[in-house]
Protein backbone atom coordinates (compact mmCIF):
# COMPACT_ATOMS: atom_id res chain seq x y z
CA UNK A 1 0.00 0.00 0.00
CA UNK A 2 1.25 3.51 -0.86
CA UNK A 3 1.73 6.23 2.00
CA UNK A 4 -0.65 8.33 -0.53
CA UNK A 5 -3.16 5.59 -0.62
CA UNK A 6 -3.19 4.79 3.01
CA UNK A 7 -3.08 8.58 4.24
CA UNK A 8 -6.68 8.95 1.85
CA UNK A 9 -8.38 5.02 3.15
CA UNK A 10 -7.23 5.99 6.76
CA UNK A 11 -7.22 9.89 7.59
CA UNK A 12 -8.14 13.60 7.02
CA UNK A 13 -5.89 16.11 6.49
CA UNK A 14 -6.72 18.78 9.06
CA UNK A 15 -4.22 22.12 9.29
CA UNK A 16 -1.02 20.85 9.15
CA UNK A 17 -1.59 17.31 10.27
CA UNK A 18 -3.22 13.93 9.12
CA UNK A 19 -5.71 12.95 11.80
CA UNK A 20 -6.72 9.23 11.33
CA UNK A 21 -10.16 8.30 11.01
CA UNK A 22 -12.94 7.03 13.61
CA UNK A 23 -13.95 4.39 11.21
CA UNK A 24 -10.61 3.26 10.69
CA UNK A 25 -9.68 2.97 14.06
CA UNK A 26 -12.75 1.09 15.11
CA UNK A 27 -11.84 -1.33 11.74
CA UNK A 28 -8.81 -3.22 14.07
CA UNK A 29 -11.64 -3.97 16.56
CA UNK A 30 -12.61 -8.30 16.61
CA UNK A 31 -15.80 -8.44 14.77
CA UNK A 32 -17.16 -12.47 15.84
CA UNK A 33 -20.91 -11.44 14.21
CA UNK A 34 -19.38 -10.81 10.98
CA UNK A 35 -17.19 -14.47 11.20
CA UNK A 36 -20.56 -16.10 12.12
CA UNK A 37 -21.63 -14.18 8.93
CA UNK A 38 -18.54 -16.15 6.48
CA UNK A 39 -19.23 -19.31 8.44
CA UNK A 40 -23.04 -19.46 7.85
CA UNK A 41 -22.60 -18.79 3.83
CA UNK A 42 -22.37 -21.09 1.16
CA UNK A 43 -18.93 -20.22 0.13
CA UNK A 44 -16.44 -16.69 0.37
CA UNK A 45 -17.51 -15.68 -3.11
CA UNK A 46 -21.24 -15.49 -1.79
CA UNK A 47 -20.85 -13.71 0.98
CA UNK A 48 -18.40 -11.22 -0.54
CA UNK A 49 -21.15 -10.56 -2.52
CA UNK A 50 -23.88 -10.72 -0.10
CA UNK A 51 -21.85 -8.05 1.96
CA UNK A 52 -21.17 -5.83 -1.39
CA UNK A 53 -24.49 -6.17 -2.11
CA UNK A 54 -26.05 -4.52 1.39
CA UNK A 55 -23.35 -2.48 2.08
CA UNK A 56 -24.78 -0.32 -1.41
CA UNK A 57 -28.12 -0.49 -0.03
CA UNK A 58 -27.27 0.58 3.31
CA UNK A 59 -25.04 3.62 1.47
CA UNK A 60 -28.41 4.07 -0.72
CA UNK A 61 -30.66 3.89 2.53
CA UNK A 62 -28.08 6.51 4.21
CA UNK A 63 -28.71 8.85 1.37
CA UNK A 64 -32.36 8.84 1.37
CA UNK A 65 -32.66 9.44 5.39
CA UNK A 66 -30.26 12.55 5.25
CA UNK A 67 -32.46 14.08 2.53
CA UNK A 68 -35.48 13.33 4.56
CA UNK A 69 -33.82 15.14 7.62
CA UNK A 70 -32.85 17.99 6.00
CA UNK A 71 -36.40 18.41 4.78
CA UNK A 72 -35.66 17.72 1.66
CA UNK A 73 -37.85 16.42 -1.54
CA UNK A 74 -36.75 12.49 -2.19
CA UNK A 75 -37.70 10.19 -4.58
CA UNK A 76 -37.57 6.59 -2.52
CA UNK A 77 -36.14 3.44 -4.69
CA UNK A 78 -38.72 0.73 -4.16
CA UNK A 79 -35.99 -1.93 -2.82
CA UNK A 80 -35.25 0.34 0.71
CA UNK A 81 -38.95 1.91 0.60
CA UNK A 82 -40.05 -0.36 3.14
CA UNK A 83 -37.02 0.52 5.53
CA UNK A 84 -37.97 4.11 4.79
CA UNK A 85 -41.68 3.22 6.44
CA UNK A 86 -40.26 2.02 9.72
CA UNK A 87 -37.73 5.52 9.32
CA UNK A 88 -41.12 7.38 8.88
CA UNK A 89 -42.48 5.74 11.85
CA UNK A 90 -39.49 6.18 14.14
CA UNK A 91 -39.55 10.11 13.40
CA UNK A 92 -43.52 10.42 14.05
CA UNK A 93 -42.84 9.06 17.34
CA UNK A 94 -40.32 11.83 18.28
CA UNK A 95 -40.25 15.65 18.65
CA UNK A 96 -36.70 15.97 16.72
CA UNK A 97 -34.58 19.34 15.55
CA UNK A 98 -31.78 18.85 13.35
CA UNK A 99 -28.50 20.77 14.11
CA UNK A 100 -26.47 19.26 11.48
CA UNK A 101 -25.91 16.39 9.00
CA UNK A 102 -22.54 14.86 7.91
CA UNK A 103 -20.50 16.70 10.27
CA UNK A 104 -16.79 16.40 9.95
CA UNK A 105 -15.35 16.29 13.65
CA UNK A 106 -11.77 16.32 15.18
CA UNK A 107 -10.70 16.36 18.18
CA UNK A 108 -7.32 18.11 18.80
CA UNK A 109 -6.66 16.67 22.06
CA UNK A 110 -6.42 12.84 21.45
CA UNK A 111 -5.94 13.42 17.15
CA UNK A 112 -8.03 11.43 15.06
CA UNK A 113 -11.48 13.11 12.97
CA UNK A 114 -14.17 11.74 12.00
CA UNK A 115 -17.64 12.24 10.37
CA UNK A 116 -21.01 12.09 11.94
CA UNK A 117 -24.02 11.16 10.90
CA UNK A 118 -26.05 13.63 13.00
CA UNK A 119 -26.18 16.10 15.39
CA UNK A 120 -29.78 16.11 16.93
CA UNK A 121 -32.39 17.05 19.36
CA UNK A 122 -34.56 13.98 20.33
CA UNK A 123 -37.47 15.09 22.85
CA UNK A 124 -35.16 17.67 24.73
CA UNK A 125 -31.93 15.79 24.99
CA UNK A 126 -29.33 16.85 22.28
CA UNK A 127 -26.63 14.43 20.96
CA UNK A 128 -25.35 12.41 18.31
CA UNK A 129 -27.13 9.99 16.43
CA UNK A 130 -25.88 7.14 14.30
CA UNK A 131 -27.84 5.71 11.43
CA UNK A 132 -27.20 2.12 10.77
CA UNK A 133 -28.53 -1.12 8.25
CA UNK A 134 -26.58 -3.94 10.13
CA UNK A 135 -28.36 -6.77 11.06
CA UNK A 136 -27.71 -5.86 14.87
CA UNK A 137 -26.33 -3.20 17.16
CA UNK A 138 -22.62 -4.07 17.95
CA UNK A 139 -20.41 -3.41 20.61
CA UNK A 140 -18.16 -1.20 18.48
CA UNK A 141 -21.09 1.30 17.85
CA UNK A 142 -20.41 2.66 21.31
CA UNK A 143 -16.46 3.20 20.57
CA UNK A 144 -17.57 5.05 17.13
CA UNK A 145 -19.86 6.99 19.10
CA UNK A 146 -17.91 8.07 22.03
CA UNK A 147 -14.99 9.61 19.31
CA UNK A 148 -17.72 11.89 17.58
CA UNK A 149 -19.30 13.46 20.88
CA UNK A 150 -15.66 13.80 22.66
CA UNK A 151 -14.49 15.66 19.18
CA UNK A 152 -17.81 17.92 18.69
CA UNK A 153 -17.60 18.55 21.99
CA UNK A 154 -14.18 20.01 22.13
CA UNK A 155 -15.26 22.29 18.93
CA UNK A 156 -18.58 23.92 19.50
CA UNK A 157 -21.87 25.01 21.63
CA UNK A 158 -24.17 23.74 22.27
CA UNK A 159 -22.07 20.67 24.40
CA UNK A 160 -23.80 17.03 23.38
CA UNK A 161 -25.56 15.07 26.31
CA UNK A 162 -25.83 11.92 24.97
CA UNK A 163 -25.81 8.97 22.26
CA UNK A 164 -27.99 7.56 20.12
CA UNK A 165 -28.30 4.38 17.24
CA UNK A 166 -30.82 4.22 14.94
CA UNK A 167 -30.72 0.86 12.83
CA UNK A 168 -32.69 -0.03 10.22
CA UNK A 169 -33.65 -3.56 8.66
CA UNK A 170 -36.51 -5.23 6.35
CA UNK A 171 -37.64 -8.62 5.92
CA UNK A 172 -40.29 -10.94 4.79
CA UNK A 173 -41.52 -13.86 6.81
CA UNK A 174 -42.83 -17.10 6.54
CA UNK A 175 -46.25 -17.14 7.52
CA UNK A 176 -45.72 -21.28 8.04
CA UNK A 177 -43.15 -21.88 10.04
CA UNK A 178 -42.06 -17.96 10.88
CA UNK A 179 -38.49 -18.23 8.92
CA UNK A 180 -37.06 -14.67 8.08
CA UNK A 181 -35.57 -13.37 4.93
CA UNK A 182 -33.59 -10.40 4.13
CA UNK A 183 -34.18 -8.88 1.12
CA UNK A 184 -30.99 -6.63 0.83
CA UNK A 185 -28.43 -9.49 -0.25
CA UNK A 186 -27.75 -10.35 -3.33
CA UNK A 187 -28.26 -14.50 -2.83
CA UNK A 188 -31.51 -14.44 -0.79
CA UNK A 189 -31.59 -16.91 1.87
CA UNK A 190 -34.33 -17.96 4.91
CA UNK A 191 -33.22 -18.12 8.55
CA UNK A 192 -34.60 -19.69 11.12
CA UNK A 193 -37.85 -21.78 11.29
CA UNK A 194 -38.04 -25.09 9.65
CA UNK A 195 -35.61 -26.51 6.27
CA UNK A 196 -38.25 -28.45 4.94
CA UNK A 197 -41.18 -26.09 5.21
CA UNK A 198 -42.62 -24.65 1.87
CA UNK A 199 -41.87 -21.48 2.77
CA UNK A 200 -44.95 -18.73 1.91
CA UNK A 201 -43.15 -15.44 2.89
CA UNK A 202 -45.08 -12.13 3.29
CA UNK A 203 -44.40 -9.03 1.49
CA UNK A 204 -41.05 -6.98 2.93
CA UNK A 205 -41.48 -5.36 6.03
CA UNK A 206 -38.96 -2.47 7.36
CA UNK A 207 -38.43 -2.27 11.50
CA UNK A 208 -35.97 0.19 13.30
CA UNK A 209 -34.44 -0.40 16.65
CA UNK A 210 -33.44 3.17 18.69
CA UNK A 211 -31.00 3.09 20.91
CA UNK A 212 -29.40 5.11 23.75
CA UNK A 213 -25.96 4.55 24.77
CA UNK A 214 -24.80 5.19 28.52
CA UNK A 215 -21.04 5.49 30.24
CA UNK A 216 -19.47 8.04 27.72
CA UNK A 217 -16.53 8.08 29.78
CA UNK A 218 -15.87 4.54 29.78
CA UNK A 219 -16.56 4.10 25.66
CA UNK A 220 -13.75 7.52 25.06
CA UNK A 221 -11.36 5.13 26.82
CA UNK A 222 -11.93 2.23 24.88
CA UNK A 223 -12.03 4.24 21.50
CA UNK A 224 -8.61 5.81 22.87
CA UNK A 225 -7.17 2.25 23.90
CA UNK A 226 -8.45 0.95 19.77
CA UNK A 227 -5.99 4.22 18.61
CA UNK A 228 -3.20 3.16 20.52
CA UNK A 229 -3.37 -0.69 18.84
CA UNK A 230 -3.90 0.89 15.24
CA UNK A 231 -0.79 3.00 15.48
CA UNK A 232 0.70 0.04 17.02
CA UNK A 233 -0.90 -1.93 14.16
CA UNK A 234 0.68 0.44 10.98
CA UNK A 235 3.65 2.17 12.99
CA UNK A 236 6.03 1.23 10.20
CA UNK A 237 4.15 3.60 7.26
CA UNK A 238 2.94 6.09 9.75
CA UNK A 239 6.63 6.91 10.55
CA UNK A 240 6.72 7.84 7.28
CA UNK A 241 4.11 9.96 7.30
CA UNK A 242 5.73 13.54 8.21
CA UNK A 243 2.49 15.51 9.17
CA UNK A 244 0.95 12.22 11.78
CA UNK A 245 0.86 13.77 14.63
CA UNK A 246 3.27 11.72 16.51
CA UNK A 247 5.89 12.64 14.21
Amino acid sequence: MTISYFKFKNGYEIGDYLYPRVTAICGILAKPGLLRYYANQENFTKAQENLFHASDWGKTAHEVMGKILKGEKVKVPPAISPSILAFEEWRAQHKISIFDIEKKVWSKEYRYAGTADVFIEIDGKFGVLDLKTSTGIWDEYSLQTAAYFQAFNEMVLPKVETRWILRLDQHQKCEICGAKRRTKEKHIRAKGGKENCSHKFSPTKGEYEFKELNNQERDIGAFLAAKEVWEWFNQKILDQIENHPKN
